[in-house]
């Protein structure tokens, strides 16, 4: 609500390729006491998928979508995502739940370590384990930390996927991209004015 009251929300797709980091396009969320009669309410899940369709339609080859815990746990942002038969791999929240047939049950595997690479070609060590509700299936869920003691809040992520294969050693590096994103987010961000909240007409901000 602060952002709403305050400043501009808005939904941005980013590439990354060859570990660069750029802006692909952007569409400004307007909440329904700013909107004007030939505007048209759209959620947050409903901008992005049209910016991943207009990507689509524009002849952009996506390899794997990446996206937080908001888009990750919409079952529409999900649905549509595979009806485009994009691989992703989202973000979930820690204590995201998944209905299941009676008798079958929530198991966690062992951990397993990996060594997480990063742009600058440096590696740290980290650790992941998949969570399996009830039988194997097609959509994942991975549990990835750099302490699986204490599981610390600020580097303990939780996702699912539908990618194939052997993810152990793989699914960290793929994840880790989104930081790269977020971090040219901030910088678009800043270069644009917009953490100033500059511009408050939505007509300027999307010219910008």
């Amino acid at each position: 609500m602060g952002k709403v009251d305050n400043g501009i929300v808005s939904v941005n797709a980013y590439g990354v390729y060859s570990n660069i980091t750029f802006p692909l396009t952007v569409k400004i969320f307007k909440p329904k006491g700013t909107l004007k009669e030939e505007d048209k309410y759209k959620t947050k899940i409903e901008l992005a998928l049209d910016i991943i369709t207009e990507l689509l339609e524009s002849g952009f080859n996506i390899e794997l979508v990446l996206a937080d815990s908001f888009y990750g746990e919409s079952s529409q942002f999900i649905r549509k995502v595979a009806e485009h038969k994009l691989d992703y791999v989202v973000a979930i929240r820690s204590n995201h739940g998944v209905w299941l047939p009676a008798g079958q049950s929530v198991r966690a595997n062992k951990w397993c370590k990996f060594e997480r690479t990063f742009s600058n070609q440096k590696s740290e060590t980290r650790y992941i384990r998949e969570i399996i509700y009830g039988k194997k299936r097609a959509i994942t869920y991975w549990e990835i930390t750099t302490a699986p003691e204490t599981m610390p809040e600020n580097s303990t992520s939780y996702v699912r996927t539908n990618l194939q294969g052997n993810l152990k050693k793989t699914l960290g590096d793929l994840y880790g991209l989104r930081t790269w994103v977020e971090y040219g987010f901030r910088q678009c961000k800043q270069e644009l004015g917009w953490t100033d909240y500059r511009f408050t007409n939505f007509q300027h901000i999307e010219r910008w």
